[in-house]
């Protein structure tokens, strides 16, 4: 398997116990260290951008690291696509952004839903471990885990005595707190309130019955139901076929891509295009169907 996780191409879930994860590497040294002092575990780590991810990649080539995985993928739906249930021992959470407003307070790491999730995937007595700089953030840590139910807290402030990066020294040099919050797992987390989105092993090609009108599925929005939401952006021709741009989000897990229509003998038909990388859901079949139902409507 490649260093690089493509949700898209692997079995999921994969089948690894005894997980090391980190949630946000920036610039992978601490992946790589990780990796380095466990090389009989597999560490696996998740992160949004891809400059952070080109590096590294650059270092776990340079390095011949044979147990670094890495995903760029939201950490809740990586975990919810391709971790086992009980199958990470420790989660590594470094200095996450404390979205300092209130109203982006829900899209800090350690909300109530993406606790839930990762405690989901612990086994029994792993825990997360996270570090900040930020007292509030710590303050909201604690009080979210508290409302997990199955999440049991510790405090502890970091010393200058201890092994520590070269950022942790600075900032500890000139009188800056740094915090660490051990968060273990004493039970499982409550069954329901977890998403429902079903891959399918395939995904199948939907015929158009008429003539498609282009200029009816351009900026559209479509909700075949409360937690599904197709929208439909720009439609350009390419050769003898169309691609439209298209969003789905089905229970807050979104994907982007193509929708192709091209002409079949005396028919036309829609599918997603080879161009786009998808994790098969349910969704996706519907979005199919509905760009094609649009694309001929009166």
């Amino acid at each position: 398997m490649n260093c690089l996780i493509n949700p898209a191409d692997v079995e999921k879930p994969l089948k690894w116990k005894g997980i090391l994860a980190e949630i946000g590497f920036g610039r992978g040294d601490f992946t790589v260290r990780l990796a380095k002092l466990n090389p009989n575990r597999v560490v696996v780590g998740f992160e949004l951008s891809g400059i952070s991810i080109e590096k590294l990649l650059k270092r776990v080539r340079k390095e011949n690291l044979k147990n670094v995985f890495c995903v760029q993928m939201d950490a809740f739906w990586g975990f919810y696509f391709l971790l086992e249930d009980h199958s990470v021992d420790r989660i590594f959470i470094n200095y996450p952004d404390p979205w300092f407003k209130k109203k982006h307070h829900k899209r800090r790491l350690t909300s109530r839903k993406n606790l839930l999730m990762f405690s989901k995937k612990l086994n029994h007595g792993g825990c997360i471990l996270l570090r900040t700089d930020h007292y509030p953030f710590l303050e909201y840590t604690l009080e979210e885990a508290k409302n997990t139910g199955c999440l049991e807290s510790s405090v502890r402030e970091l010393s200058i005595d201890e092994p520590l990066t070269k950022y942790e020294s600075k900032w500890l040099s000139k009188g800056k707190k740094l915090y660490e919050i051990r968060l273990t797992k004493i039970s499982e987390p409550p069954s329901t309130g977890f998403p429902s989105i079903k891959e399918v092993a395939r995904l199948f090609p939907v015929r158009i019955e008429g003539e498609p009108r282009f200029e009816h599925i351009e900026n559209r929005e479509l909700r075949p139901s409360d937690k599904v939401i197709v929208k439909t952006f720009r439609a350009f021709s390419r050769q003898d076929s169309y691609l439209i741009e298209t969003l789905l989000s089905e229970e807050g897990f979104t994907q982007k891509f193509l929708v192709e229509v091209r002409r079949k003998e005396s028919f036309w038909i829609a599918d997603v295009s080879g161009f786009s990388q998808v994790i098969r859901t349910e969704g996706i079949q519907k979005a199919i169907e509905l760009v094609a139902r649009e694309l001929v409507r009166p």
